[in-house]
Formats: C-alpha cells, structure tokens, sequence
C-alpha cells in the first residue's frame, strides 16, 4: 500500500523530570524524555504488538530537538499561546532521552513554572514520527511481536496532567493510526523490515476488511474533521469562509493548525501596519500620584525628599486640592461638591487617591524605621522563616577529634553533637486613621509624621524583644539559664569595669567549648554597658597608658567597641557584659517573615470612620541562640 501523500503520524510517550535541576532564575529544567520502554500498541488494523525506541545514538535524528524544538501544554499545536517553552538542547546519554527546557517569561506561563518547580506538574510526554521500524520476534512462541523504532525523530516535548502510566499512553486528537505503517509497511522505509537476526521477514498477512465498516468510519472521521475545523476557526474569530475552503480541500488536522497560525500572522501583521503611527505614552494615573507623592514629601521634610520637575505642579496644592485634581481626572465634575463631599468622592470614586495617602505613609514608615537609632543589631543576627510555626534552629558541633592511626590500625567512627534552640515569628501590630477632617485641613503630620513615628517606634519594639533577652536571662534549651556559672559566661562575682575584670571575662570566652567539648577560642569585640557606664567603660577602653612597667599597660586599647544601651539601667545600672561579633558565632537570632525586611502597612476605606484606615505591623521572632558568645559581670 502506497503512503507518498500520507503523513507520517506523530505518537506521544510518558517521561520524568528531574526536578532538583531547576534553575528558577534562567527558568530551566532538565528533563529525560525517553528510555526507549516497550510500549503495547494495537489498532484498528493489525493485531496487538509492542513499539520499543531504540536509543541508540545513531538511531535518533536530534536535529529538531536542538534546532529550538517547542515546548507544549498537554501536545497542543495549534495556538501559539499553547508554546511555554523551548528546548535548549537534547542528548542520548547512556541510553536516555535527555534535554534541558526553557520556560516562558509571559504572565500566563508563570503558575506553570511555579507548579512545576514546586513539584506540582511532574510529567513530561515526547511527541515523535517514526521513519522506520525493524520487527524482533519474540522470544517464546505466541508472544506479541515487537517493533523497534530504528529511525525516529522526536518532534516536540510536553508537560502533561495525565502521570506516566505505560498503558495510558496519549494521542493527538486525530487519533491517527500507528499501525497504517507498522504492519502494513510504509514506503518511507529506506529497507524491507528486518529481524535482529537479518532473516527476511514475511509481509504481516493483511485481514480481512468489513468495506460497510470501514466506509461508516470514514464517513464519521469526516465529519469529526468537518466539525473541528469549524471549531477551531470559531475559536480564533476567522471567518467561515476560511474553514469551508480548508474542508474543501481535504486539509489534515495537522495541517488546518499551521494554516490558521499562518492566517492570525497575517492579521497580526496588517494590525501592525494599520497601528504604526500610535504613540504609546506612560500611564498618566501613575505619573499623578508619583508626582503628588513627591510634593507631599517635600513639603512635610525638604531636607530629606527632593522634588522632580513634574512634581512642582502640585507644590503649593493642598490635600483637598489634590483630591480635586484626581477626581477631575476621571471626569468628576466637583465644581457643586461641599468639602466633606469632595474628600468623600475622591476616596470612593477612584483608587489614585486612596493610593497616594498610602504610599506617603508607607514612605516616611519605612524611612523613619531605616534611620531609627538602635543598638540591639550589634549582637543580633538576621535571619527570614517561611510562616509561623515554630522551628528548631539547629546548631552543629565542632566535629571529633582526629586520632592517630598505627600501622595497620583501623580508622574509627565519630559522632557530631547537635543541639537547637526554638524560634517563632509573632505579629506586632497598631491601627491610625487618616480623616476627611485632616485632610480638609491639610494636616501633613496625618500623612507624613505619624507614620514617621509609627515607624521609630516598630524599630523600637525589635530592640525591646533582642535586648529583653539580655536583660531577662531566659533558660536555654538546656533548662539553664542564658547566664549562668555552668555555662562559664557569668563571674562569680560583681566588679567594676578595668583590666583586670576585663582579662577575667575575655579569658572566659576564649576557654569557652563547643558542644562536642573542643575548644572554640571566641574573641571579644563589644562591651555592652547601661548608659550609667558608658563614660566609664569609654575611658577604660580608650585610655592611653605610658607604663612604667608591662604590666601597667591597657591591652583593650581599641579592640571593644563600647555599646551603650538605656534598655540595661531599667534592670542594672552596673552590670556590663562582653559579646562577641554574631558574624562569628550566633547569640541572639531576629527572623523575619519571608518577604519582609521592615514594618508593612495596610490600608482600607472606613465605614466607620470618615476617612481611610491604616495597619502597621511588623512579623518578628527573637531568640538567644548560643550563650558562648556572650559573658556577663554583675558589676560594682
């Protein structure tokens, strides 16, 4: 039977991916698309049988895969938007199928990535067209034959719903029939088929054709075809006319795809030209409020906020004027609204306005946390964590110690000792209002000092939970507490602050060891006094003594830095402590939630109030993570 004018079918398979290979910042993924596995075919026209790839490298024509091949949702060809995706290059590699794939950047193709690389979609199909088959009989007699594919080509690859199930295999929707060119023989072959053995094998024995069937088949595939077309052609919005002329002219499913990506390129194309002289300007609504933020800004603080050129068109504009403004600009007539009435359109009328309050006390929050002078970061480790829950941070030891090893001796095992401290991220939070009252009166310290303070003060709350640690001498996982004389970082007894009790504490932390017993040699580098100490503790660390003899000189010349915290006089007005660098072994952890790295704020419209709602909060956990890195003197 003669094929010239057929196609070559394009048939799908199941493979895996490797997910541990995914690169989210170059959005890619290796994958293995095929291991040649036996398949089970069967059809309308030949007996079962199996179709085995053969991964032979000489076997598989890759010229397609590595010339840009696409990348499919679930095989679908016949919309450009179903491509999410290229394949960057392909190999057979000790028998295995193996490419690496590329992902879309559009919008539509991001919730796709994100499953896969959260490991949601996890299966990979390759659509391919075989060029030539060989026949292996089968090892006992009434096995199923079996058809090893010598000459293949794979076509393209898919992420797919479906999992890898050898006996759900997927076809294209035409469901055209493998066995056309498996049993009957397909003059693509370059050569008769031929067994592993090169014994000429007999022509399959064609069975006997029910005509009434088959002329019912025909009459059903056709009118399955009728019906796809036309609705593939709905779908795009082409004219009827187009799909009859491709019903006419008998055009494949295959080929009605192409047609109508070739059609919609030639719209495309004379949408392009009819559209060349259009100007594309930024978003007006957007440079509003930029500009009006920055005039707001300016005027609450010109020292610290400048004004671009485009902002000095509201410069002299109070609130209200700017709510006018950005009513008018959606095509609000204000010219009869009272005050109150104004201020309540602007709220309720557009998103500008509402959006303006927020991002200028989002600003002077965020800038008034930033410059916030706080100490608690000296001894304080940033770290992030994914939610709420609590979580074991872990600390790893020292290692074992190495031990010789004699001449014909044994190389024995070790242990790493582990220990964890628990840590929890908890919400801090407090609401303020922005009124139609203040804004009427244009009260700038609504829109640009309270949220300033609001700001001071979140950094406020995290150096009272770091140094609440210090001050509160919590118990650590050991059941003792953070200071204690078992933990060797607490002196047996008070002493003001010189060079003596300065050695005392140093020679603590040096002897300090680890959790498998090494010792660990910590460095101090602060010394942490309450503000009662500070000018004390400055004058010992900086004073320059010519001595007479060695042992009158000041070895701590320069190497603390003094750190004077008003949080420690509420406790003690004489105990002082020395900490090392967090840098160099954890004392005290500050997480945050994933995603954050300050205070946040929120907004929302009232009904209760006059005016709009604000929510500041910060997600914050504090804990004492290790007491090696810190010693602590009562003082005098």
């Amino acid at each position: 039977m003669k094929s010239d004018n057929k196609p070559i079918p394009m048939i799908d398979r199941r493979a895996t991916f490797v997910p541990e290979t995914i690169n989210k910042e170059k959005r890619t993924i290796d994958v293995v698309w095929s291991t040649g596995a036996k398949v089970k075919r069967g059809g309308l026209w030949s007996d079962p049988f199996y179709e085995e790839l053969s991964m032979k490298k000489d076997h598989v024509r890759l010229d397609r895969l590595n010339a840009g091949a696409p990348l499919l949702n679930n095989h679908n060809n016949w919309d450009l938007r179903d491509v999410i995706g290229v394949v960057e290059k392909a190999s057979v590699v000790s028998k295995e199928g193996k490419a690496t794939v590329r992902f879309s950047e559009r919008e539509d193709v991001g919730p796709l990535f994100n499953d896969v690389a959260s490991g949601i979609i996890r299966n990979i199909s390759v659509g391919y067209r075989v060029h030539k088959f060989e026949e292996v009989e089968g090892k006992n007699e009434g096995d199923l034959k079996t058809y090893r594919a010598v000459d293949w080509e794979p076509m393209e690859l898919s992420f797919v719903a479906i999992p890898a199930d050898a006996g759900a295999q997927v076809r294209n929707s035409e469901n055209l029939n493998l066995c056309t060119f498996v049993t009957r023989g397909d003059e693509s072959m370059s050569e008769p088929i031929k067994t592993e053995g090169n014994a000429p094998v007999k022509e399959p024995v064609q069975p006997t054709i029910d005509q009434d069937k088959l002329r019912n088949e025909a009459i059903e595939e056709e009118r399955k075809r009728t019906i796809t077309i036309k609705e593939m052609v709905r779908k795009v919005n082409l004219e009827e006319s187009f799909a009859d002329k491709m019903i006419e002219d008998g055009v494949s499913l295959d080929d009605v795809r192409g047609q109508i990506i070739e059609k919609l390129a030639e719209k495309q194309k004379d949408n392009d030209t009819r559209s060349s002289n259009v100007t594309v300007t930024k978003d007006e609504n957007e440079t509003r409020v930029r500009c009006a933020k920055e005039a707001i800004l300016n005027r609450a603080n010109s020292a610290r906020y400048e004004m671009t050129e485009g902002a000095r068109k509201f410069a002299n504009h109070s609130m209200l004027d700017m709510a006018r403004e950005f009513c008018e600009a959606h095509g609000i007539n204000t010219r009869e609204m009272t005050k109150m009435e104004l201020v309540g359109r602007a709220f309720h009328s557009t998103s500008d306005f509402p959006y303006l309050l927020a991002d200028v006390a989002n600003k002077t929050l965020r800038d008034a946390y930033a410059e916030a002078p706080e100490t608690h970061m000296e001894i304080a480790r940033e770290i992030t964590l994914p939610d709420f829950k609590e979580l074991s941070r872990t600390q790893i030891g020292d290692g074992p110690e190495l031990d010789e090893v004699l001449e014909s001796g044994e190389v024995t095992y070790g242990t790493v000792g582990e220990a964890a401290e628990k840590i929890q991220i908890k919400t801090y939070a407090k609401a303020l209002s922005i009124t139609r009252k203040a804004i009427i009166n244009d009260d700038l310290d609504a829109f640009s000092r309270i949220p300033s303070l609001f700001g001071r003060r979140a950094r406020q709350k995290e150096a009272d939970l770091v140094w609440a640690i210090i001050t509160g001498n919590p118990d650590m996982y050991d059941s003792v507490a953070l200071f204690h004389a078992d933990h060797g970082n607490l002196a047996s007894s008070g002493a003001t602050i010189d060079v003596t009790t300065l050695g005392a504490g140093r020679l603590a932390m040096r002897t300090q060891t680890g959790i498998d017993g090494a010792t660990i040699n910590i460095t101090p580098r602060k010394i942490l006094v309450p503000a009662a100490l500070e000018t004390k503790a400055e004058q010992i660390i900086n004073t320059v003594i010519v001595p007479a003899t060695d042992s009158n000189a000041n070895p701590f010349k320069g190497t603390l830095k003094v750190v004077a915290e008003p949080r420690l006089d509420a406790t003690s007005a004489t105990a002082w402590f020395l900490a090392a660098s967090p840098s160099e072994i954890d004392i005290i952890e500050l997480a945050r939630l994933q995603g954050e790295s300050g205070p946040v704020i929120e907004t929302q419209e009232g009904f209760e109030i006059e005016g709009m709602k604000m929510k500041v909060r910060i997600d914050v956990g504090v804990k004492a993570i290790d007491w090696r890195g810190v010693y602590k003197n009562p003082g005098a």
